[in-house]
């Protein structure tokens, strides 16, 4: 078995659209049809990257995009059909050729872009792999049968799941596609690489070629905000609006309530300075010191540079965050370069931010830059594109 590998460079969490688009295929009733669209390949320019989703219910309504918008009123065309039909289809968009001319749409960027859309209920494994990431913090890898050159009559939109504990599951997938070790071994290889995010890659088999999209779900962003002061609240709200799970940390009921941080998933009111054992400080969380006190801002810097957090900002002066880090040296914390790589004090991007809400957007902003690996500097500057693909 022969194959070529077509590889997208980027980092991708569930985003908050993805999350809309869960929660609206959860409460879709038995009878009420949907289709979803996915961003599966992507050559050129584009607004949109592999992954990105757009649901379309039978009444028209849409949640989620796949392009700027320049895509969205076809796309909605064609999910008419796939809704009569019941059977997924594969769409190509080219621009390559002229930037004014594809089906008529005026798209300004040059381009091809593939989008499958396919038929989709609440009883899907698809949508129970989404609510895992989502819910359980649990990375998967979904491969998803977008084309197949084959005498045999074998429908796209099959898909083979790998989960965190090394399991498979199958979903509309023929037995010599599930039993194909290469896929497996392709699957798994997939999950643990950490700069990539999704391919394309073709299987060639003795029944034909079969193309599989692989795309990686990692859950979304753990903001962990120690301190519920003002300048807190318009960092958990940022947050809240790119998706991430909130989670506001404090001592003092006062200004640890709902009515002030409206938008935070949990609320967690914590006396010691030793980390909340109720929290995941996993890999795909970030945490923010910003409780103004002293003391407690130093043994919060301690326990969070001994957890696995891949973001630590501390609110304050660089002079601040020495006299904190000598001090944990002179008591024996002495820490490694890579935990002190975590470590970003002062907090935030130089935006010349001077308000709360300015200081929140570039406090944010780091975050994502550093999940990213980017620098966070001017896209004009930068001499590649603006995402790492090599095509």
């Amino acid at each position: 078995m022969s194959s070529f590998i077509c590889g997208l460079f980027f980092v991708f969490k569930m985003s908050k659209e993805i999350q809309q688009i869960v929660q609206k295929i959860n409460s879709l009733d038995a009878n009420v049809s949907a289709v979803l669209a996915t961003v599966v390949d992507v050559r050129g320019s584009s607004y949109r990257l592999p992954g990105a989703k757009m649901l379309i219910l039978e009444n028209g309504e849409t949640f989620g995009t796949v392009s700027g918008g320049c895509l969205e009123a076809d796309v909605l065309e064609r999910a008419k059909k796939v809704l009569q039909t019941g059977k997924p289809s594969l769409f190509t968009y080219d621009t390559t050729n002229d930037e004014n001319s594809v089906f008529s749409l005026n798209m300004g960027c040059r381009g091809v872009i593939r989008i499958l859309l396919e038929p989709i209920n609440n009883e899907g494994v698809s949508l129970k792999t989404l609510q895992t990431a989502n819910e359980e913090r649990k990375k998967q890898v979904v491969g998803t049968l977008i084309s197949a050159d084959s005498d045999f009559d074998i429908q796209i939109g099959g898909r083979i799941f790998h989960n965190d504990v090394g399991q498979f599951n199958i979903e509309n997938l023929p037995d010599f596609l599930i039993d194909a070790t290469e896929l497996k071994n392709d699957c798994q290889h997939f999950f643990h690489q950490t700069n990539q995010i999704s391919h394309n890659k073709t299987y060639q088999t003795e029944k034909g070629a079969f193309e599989f999209f692989l795309e990686k779900i990692n859950p979304p962003i753990s903001l962990l905000i120690f301190g519920a002061g003002a300048d807190a609240v318009p960092v958990s709200e940022i947050g809240k609006q790119l998706g991430w799970k909130v989670s506001v940390i404090d001592h003092r009921p006062a200004f640890l309530n709902a009515e002030r941080f409206s938008v935070a998933n949990d609320l967690l009111l914590y006396h010691t300075e030793e980390l909340p054992p109720d929290i995941v400080f996993d890999n795909q969380t970030a945490a923010v010191i910003m409780t103004h006190n002293y003391e407690r801002d130093r043994d919060v810097l301690a326990n969070l540079l001994d957890s696995d957090v891949f973001y630590i900002g501390a609110l304050g002066p660089k002079r601040r965050a020495e006299n904190l880090l000598n001090e944990l040296a002179e008591n024996g914390k002495n820490f490694s370069e890579a935990q002190l790589a975590k470590l970003f004090a002062p907090v935030g991007l130089d935006i010349g931010a001077d308000t709360p809400e300015a200081i929140a957007l570039s406090i944010v902003a780091e975050i994502q830059s550093v999940q990213a690996n980017r620098t966070g500097g001017f896209l004009r500057l930068r001499q590649s594109g603006i995402y790492n693909r090599t095509h």
